[in-house]
């Protein structure tokens, strides 16, 4: 956490009642970057982070607080529902997740009662559009070059981009006059604009409530898969860049995270490829280093300064795609194994122990079952696991099936195959390998 000052516990006398959390809903919340927002806000003591989508995605399985079925942003009824929404659940602040969403939801959001977060309305619609973006800095050295039609390009390459887009969807590098014209013809809203060969990198910003910038963070976009950045590694924020972020604070309203695109031209001069009001999913990178911008955006909304604290020593962060399942198996009972499945090799499986705490929060009882040859409660103090973790454990003797012991609303989690097909045609109940645990991590 970037911890900041004055803030939070940091204020508040020995004995005195901590301050209740106020609510913030991610929307759309199954994105990579509502992701990202809500793993940086669910462990804080002043934030309850809920999840909200039009359409049926991943935010079901990481919010404990869902919210599915609203219409989508524009359509009819969407204005009512996502107020009652707000409204219902006592909503204090709103993360939108998408460009058109926050461009949406910014002249709207004073009406329904919640603070959107980088929620400026003019601000908001200056970033959605790439035109609107180039036209406001075009006075500014590092502005790229946007031509009228393929006949005002001095040079090829050239790039055709949406003016709405985001990312790299939609961009096409043309090479003459005739492929800008098919490339142009291929979108509702072009831009045409000099090409830039050289190296990228993303800047992820946070702007307080008294407009000063209070962290600048580039960062490289080393992998990309779809347009996310799966790997990036930190770089430092040299004058030229320090320049260009202080330069777009100051003519854009700016409060919460945010971010820009810079790419270098043919010189290795930086020009301006986008602004986004918003979290970007790859600004875990950012957190990795100890500066948690949504958890910021919470202090700023509060009141209280921030002052990031980031680590030097973390400078390349690296990313796969998490898999979570739904369980179609109301269970109010787990049934684990110990040899090898929660203790290998002498030491606690961190996932299977994870999972253990996770059911026992959700007030699911907890059973050991084992025919380990000597005492369970001390090969679980060897672990470091305590054995008052479990409601009950059951140490069978040598040939005792463990489905004897096994009731009806129960999952298994063993790693021995025979174990868990014999349990399986015994009890019908779900059977899990050490591997699949992760699947039903919140």
């Amino acid at each position: 956490m970037p911890e900041t000052a004055p803030c939070g516990d940091a204020v508040q006398a020995a004995g005195e009642d901590r301050a209740p959390r106020i609510r913030a809903l991610v929307f759309p919340c199954g994105s990579e970057n509502g992701g990202e927002i809500h793993d940086a806000l669910r462990h804080s003591l002043h934030v309850e982070v809920m999840g909200a989508s039009s359409a049926e995605d991943h935010g079901r399985f990481r919010f404990a607080r869902y919210f599915g079925g609203l219409p989508r942003v524009g359509e009819e009824g969407f204005d009512g529902a996502f107020s009652a929404l707000l409204r219902g659940e006592g909503v204090a602040m709103v993360f939108a997740t998408h460009d058109t969403v926050a461009e949406y939801l910014a002249p709207r959001m004073r009406a329904m009662g919640a603070h959107l977060v980088n929620g400026d309305p003019e601000t908001a619609a200056v970033a959605r559009r790439k035109s609107l973006t180039y036209r406001l800095f075009a006075d500014q050295g590092w502005a790229p070059r946007v031509f009228c039609g393929p006949e005002a390009v001095p040079e090829w390459p050239a790039v055709v981009k949406p003016d709405r887009g985001q990312g790299g969807r939609g961009v096409a590098v043309v090479r003459d006059s005739w492929e800008a014209r098919l490339a142009t013809a291929a979108l509702e809203e072009p831009v045409l604009m000099e090409h830039l060969p050289g190296d990228e990198v993303t800047v992820d910003c946070f702007t307080d409530r008294h407009r000063r910038l209070a962290w600048v963070g580039p960062r490289t976009r080393e992998r990309v898969r779809a347009g996310i950045a799966m790997r990036s590694e930190v770089v430092e924020a040299d004058a030229e860049i320090l320049g260009i972020a202080e330069a777009i604070n100051a003519r854009l309203l700016m409060r919460g995270p945010w971010f820009f695109q810079l790419r270098q031209d043919r010189e290795g001069r930086w020009k301006l490829l986008e602004v986004a009001c918003r979290v970007a999913g790859s600004m875990v990178a950012q957190r990795a280093r100890g500066v948690n911008l949504p958890l910021m955006a919470v202090h700023d909304f509060l009141g209280r300064d921030v002052v990031p604290l980031p680590d030097p020593r973390v400078r390349l962060v690296d990313r796969r795609i998490a898999t979570r399942a739904r369980l179609d198996w109301e269970f109010d009972e787990v049934f684990v194994d110990l040899d090898d499945t929660l203790v290998l090799d002498g030491r606690a499986v961190p996932g299977v122990v994870a999972f253990l705490y996770q059911c026992a929060g959700e007030g699911k009882r907890l059973h050991l079952v084992t025919r380990h040859a000597g005492e369970p409660e001390e090969a679980l103090r060897r672990a470091r696991i305590a054995p008052g973790l479990f409601d009950r454990i059951h140490h069978l003797r040598a040939g005792e099936p463990k489905a004897g012991v096994i009731g009806g609303r129960a999952i298994f989690v063993d790693n021995h195959f025979p174990e868990r097909a014999a349990v399986a045609a015994a009890r019908g109940i779900p059977v899990l390998d050490v591997d699949a645990v992760e699947f039903l991590l919140g």
